[in-house]
C-alpha cells in the first residue's frame, strides 16, 4: 500500500515545532506527536547505508556500515527508560527494519577482519583480539595462524544495485506506515525531521509522495534559544565559528533548483504573517478547511510570538548580538515595530 508522507525539516531549534503543532489540527493527518523521525537521514541511518552499499561499495566496509545501521535501530528501538521509535511504531520498528535489511544483505557469516578491533574499546580490543588468542596459540602447542583463534562475530555482505536499495526503502516506509495507518485512512502520514533542510533531493526517490517543509529562524534567536537558553551543544558560542556555521549550513541550500513538492518558510512568518502561512500550507498540502477542526488549539501565534526576539528578553552580551547582526544580516529576520 502507498502512503503520502508529509515532513518537516528544520536546522536544530529553527522553529519547525510550530508545523507539527499546526498540521495537528487537521483531521485528515495522522500526527504521532512531537518526536523526531531521523533515521533516514542520521549517520549511521538508511542515507548513510546506501552511501557505503551503492555509491562507495567495499566487500569490507559494507559489513560495518550494516552493523552500524543494525546498532541504530537498536538504539531508536528504545527501552524501559525511553520507547523511542517503538512507542510509535507499536513495538515493531526493529522487526520492520530487519524486514528490511533482509532484502539487501546477501550473506552472513560468523566471521572476523581487523575493523573489529578498531571500533571496540582499547581495553576489551587488547584483550580479546591480541592477549586472549595468542595464549590460545601458546596453549594449543601448535603454529597455527592467530585467526585461527580470533573470536568471530556475525559479518554481513551486500552489494545491491540503487533500483533494489531504492525499493527496499520505499517498502520499509510503507511497511512502518501501515503499522499505524493499516486502512490508509488518512490522507498524510506526518513524521518530523525525517530528512534534513538541505539535500531534500536526494530523499525523494525513497518515496510514493512527499511533502516537505523547512522552517529557519533569525540568526539572533537562533543563536540565543540554542546556546544561552538549551545550552546545546550543536552550535558553537564563540559568535566567529557560529557565523561560519550557520553560513556553512545554509550555503548549499539553493531554493530555484528544488522541485515543487519542498516548502520553505520563515518561524517568524507563522507569528507575525500567520494567515499567509496557513494559506500557503494548506495550499501547498492541498488542504481543505473543513478538516481544520482544531483551529489555534496546538498552534497559537499569540502564544508562540514570545519566542521571537528573545535577545531582548533573555540576557545575552550586546556584542554578540551585533556580531551576528554584522556577520548575518542577510538572514535577519525584518521584525515589525
Amino acid at each position: 500500500m502507498a502512503y503520502s508522507v508529509v515532513s518537516c525539516a528544520s536546522f536544530g531549534t529553527s522553529g519547525s515545532g510550530v508545523v507539527t503543532d499546526f498540521l495537528s489540527e487537521f483531521d485528515n493527518i495522522y500526527n504521532p506527536g512531537d518526536y523526531e523521525f531521523r533515521f533516514l537521514q542520521d549517520y549511521g541511518g538508511v542515507t548513510t547505508l546506501e552511501d557505503c552499499l551503492v555509491r562507495s561499495h567495499h566487500r569490507l566496509n559494507s559489513d560495518i556500515a550494516i552493523q552500524n545501521f543494525i546498532n541504530y535501530v537498536n538504539f531508536q528501538c528504545g527501552d524501559f527508560i525511553n520507547a523511542r521509535y517503538n512507542k510509535f511504531f507499536k513495538g515493531k520498528f526493529g522487526e520492520i527494519s530487519r524486514q528490511f535489511l533482509n532484502e539487501i544483505i546477501e550473506v552472513e557469516w560468523p566471521g572476523y577482519w581487523e575493523e573489529y578491533q578498531i571500533i571496540s574499546p582499547r581495553l576489551v580490543s587488547l584483550l580479546k583480539y591480541r592477549v586472549i588468542p595468542h595464549l590460545k596459540q601458546l596453549l594449543s602447542g601448535n603454529r597455527k595462524y592467530i585467526a585461527h583463534y580470533l573470536p568471530h562475530r556475525t559479518m554481513y555482505f551486500a552489494n545491491p544495485s540503487e533500483s533494489k536499495f531504492v525499493s527496499a526503502v520505499n517498502r520499509y516506509i510503507n511497511r512502518l506506515c501501515a503499522v499505524i495507518d493499516p486502512q490508509n485512512r488518512y490522507k498524510y502520514m506526518y513524521f518530523d525531521q525525517l530528512l534534513p533542510p538541505s539535500n531534500i533531493d536526494r530523499y525523494f526517490k525513497y518515496f510514493d509522495d512527499l511533502h516537505v517543509i523547512v522552517v529557519d529562524r533569525d540568526p539572533r534567536d537562533y543563536y540565543v534559544d540554542n546556546v544561552i537558553k538549551c545550552g546545546e551543544g550543536w552550535v558553537p558560542k564563540d559568535v566567529d565559528k557560529f557565523i561560519t556555521l550557520f553560513k556553512g549550513i545554509r550555503k548549499k541550500v539553493n531554493e530555484g533548483s528544488e522541485n515543487h513538492n519542498i516548502l520553505r518558510i520563515r518561524f517568524e512568518d507563522t507569528v507575525f504573517k500567520y494567515d499567509e502561512f496557513k494559506e500557503n500550507v494548506m495550499k501547498f498540502l492541498e488542504l481543505n478547511p473543513e478538516n481544520h477542526i482544531r483551529p489555534m488549539k496546538n498552534f497559537n501565534p499569540s502564544i508562540s510570538i514570545k519566542n521571537t526576539r528573545l535577545w531582548k528578553t533573555i540576557h545575552v552580551d550586546p556584542r554578540i548580538i551585533e556580531g551576528i547582526e554584522h556577520g548575518l544580516s542577510e538572514y535577519l529576520y525584518p521584525f515589525p515595530e
